[in-house]
């Protein structure tokens, strides 16, 4: 056992360990994880007078602390491999929202993402080559090789052709709604959806700056771009500009904030007893990686013009967003229409599991569920 913890702390290839080292190497990264887990249980109550959830020593887990930790404990390649940092990411979010089923979804996620590391023996052979293992995307790495990348892609991709050739066999309307941070991946991630799409059954919908009289009539702006039978719509940005962008950089009163807040969910219900099929994503990325991103964006002499005076001020708004956003969370996800988290500090990872995630919604013809699986720790859907 000592000779083989000492090759774990080493550079590890998971891909190359037997049945039983895997095993004892899972066993290792679980024992760890349920330490934190302890504690964040312990640390939750539900306050039986107030009606809340309240936290007795933590309001969030630190995640950078405890990722160093389990850095030392198990070796940053298996933390890396197995993607812990999106699932710490995960269950903060959850924390975040103080929901009255806040413990109970912390128990299920802990449960969820230690069987997904059962079944990833087959997911885990990633490495083919030093250079590939660090393999740069846009100026940033991913745990994924480009090869692996791109297989996985094309089977996304094809099983996405599947389901607009069944959309527009049934007459389906789908809307999808990309949201987030600014350049949180939403726009690449469209490009990736669309990419073998045919282009006669789908539309990319992304609005500029509503005229005075689309500010006064907010849902009638989107009703005319939402989708006719047969077809699905992206949209890059949408209706919800209006519960965060908007209030977070004074771009709309008090009163149309408040007037969007207390509509949208009726409006969404609508939508779905006509036939529309709203699907919600929002791309979340950290502090860190927004302003790496920005700085990659000024330097490239390709995207330099996506770095914009807006992208400056919001740098400064991070805590403002963030409020606004977790009010949107709270207010607008319905088991109708819940608001599905996409955790993209690795983009490659986070366009995958999008494409996953919206193929795993629907019942069409030839669907090869395997392909539809997306990892627990990257989708949280809001429920």
């Amino acid at each position: 056992m000592l000779k083989f913890i000492n090759f774990i702390n080493e550079e590890l290839n998971i891909g190359k360990l037997s049945k039983e080292e895997f095993s004892n190497l899972i066993d290792k990264v679980k024992k760890n994880l349920d330490e934190y887990r302890s504690s964040i249980l312990d640390n939750i109550e539900y306050n039986i007078k107030t009606n809340k959830i309240e936290y007795k020593k933590f309001d969030n887990i630190n995640i950078s602390q405890i990722l160093s930790q389990l850095n030392s404990e198990l070796g940053k390649d298996v933390v890396d491999q197995f993607n812990i940092d999106s699932f710490l990411r995960k269950i903060s979010q959850i924390l975040d929202l103080k929901k009255r089923n806040t413990k109970r979804k912390v128990k299920e996620e802990f449960r969820d993402y230690y069987y997904s590391l059962d079944n990833r023996f087959e997911e885990g052979q990633p490495v083919e080559s030093e250079e590939d293992k660090f393999d740069k995307i846009e100026g940033e790495s991913s745990i994924l090789t480009k090869r692996k990348y791109e297989e996985e892609k094309y089977d996304i991709q094809v099983e996405l052709l599947k389901l607009q050739e069944w959309i527009v066999k049934s007459g389906e309307r789908v809307a999808i709604v990309f949201e987030g941070r600014d350049s949180a991946g939403k726009g690449s991630t469209i490009k990736r959806f669309t990419e073998y799409l045919n282009p006669k059954y789908y539309r990319v919908v992304a609005l500029g700056v509503p005229t005075d009289e689309e500010r006064q009539n907010w849902f009638g702006r989107y009703e005319k771009y939402l989708p006719k039978p047969g077809e699905i719509v992206f949209f890059d940005r949408s209706w919800y500009n209006r519960a965060v962008v908007e209030p977070a950089m004074g771009y709309c009163t008090e009163e149309q904030y408040m007037d969007f807040m207390e509509g949208v969910n009726s409006w969404e219900d609508k939508l779905y007893k006509s036939g529309v099929t709203v699907i919600k994503l929002w791309f979340s990325i950290t502090r860190e990686k927004q302003e790496l991103r920005f700085q990659l964006r000024q330097t490239s002499p390709l995207k330099y013009w996506k770095f914009s005076p807006n992208d400056a001020k919001v740098i400064d708004k991070w805590d403002i967003i963030t409020k606004y956003k977790n009010q949107m969370f709270n207010k607008t996800s319905t088991s109708r229409v819940p608001w599905v988290i996409i955790n993209s500090n690795d983009k490659k990872i986070g366009r995958l599991n999008a494409m996953r995630y919206v193929l795993s919604v629907f019942d069409y013809d030839g669907k090869n569920e395997d392909v539809c699986k997306y990892f627990t720790e990257v989708v949280n859907v809001l429920k």
